[in-house]
């Protein structure tokens, strides 16, 4: 089943911090069809073929 639709805001990084209550409908992670966490672990996003930094 692919996520979306909020499926991946749960792993979101910046949902964890409290930056972000899951609800932005305009937001990659909440609208993706595939899974935040295994992007999160290579820091790559599929989605847009581009490399995730989550440092500030």
């Amino acid at each position: 089943m692919p996520a979306g639709n909020g499926v991946n805001c749960g792993e979101c990084p910046e949902k964890k911090s409290g930056e972000c209550a899951g609800d932005d409908l305009g937001c990659l992670c909440y609208k993706c069809p595939r899974k935040l966490a295994q992007c999160i672990c290579v820091k790559y996003c599929r989605e847009t073929e581009s490399v995730l930094y989550f440092e500030k």
